[in-house]
């Protein structure tokens, strides 16, 4: 009598073919190379001198933040004398300044001011009333 062995169906194993597929993922990765999107070009307009009733508007210039510090300091002029303020009373001179150099007020800021600090400034500023800011560059 003749034992007859029951065949096994044959399998295929993922394991390899994963394998396969993950080398050539790799090297795809590897040896492609991505073409750098060109940035747009602007042309800017050359600066000018701004007319008067810029000039007699409030203007607030923010100077870099000292080294360890997180905020600059805040000048103040147009609405009195050109002086150092903090918030609180950059609030109460803005508040008090004359209706005519509240139409406008000019900011400021240098190259190394963080952002909230010019937004709380340009909060400031609505709360005080004045609507219309223009921004400038400090030198």
């Amino acid at each position: 009598m003749q034992h007859l062995r029951k065949r096994k169906l044959p399998t295929l194993s993922m394991a390899p073919m994963i394998d396969c597929v993950f080398l050539l993922l790799i090297f795809l990765m590897v040896s492609t190379t991505f073409a750098p999107i060109p940035g747009l070009r602007v042309q800017l307009p050359p600066p000018i001198a701004p007319p008067l009733s810029v000039q007699q508007a409030i203007v607030v210039r923010i100077a870099n933040p000292a080294p360890g510090e997180t905020e600059g300091t805040i000048l103040m002029s147009g609405a009195g004398p050109e002086a150092i303020v903090g918030t609180g009373e950059m609030f109460n001179r803005l508040l008090n300044a004359p209706e005519a150099s509240k139409s406008r007020l000019t900011l400021m800021a240098e190259r190394d001011v963080f952002h909230g600090q010019i937004v709380r400034v340009m909060d400031i500023a609505k709360r005080a009333g004045i609507d219309n800011i223009g921004f400038a560059i400090a030198r």
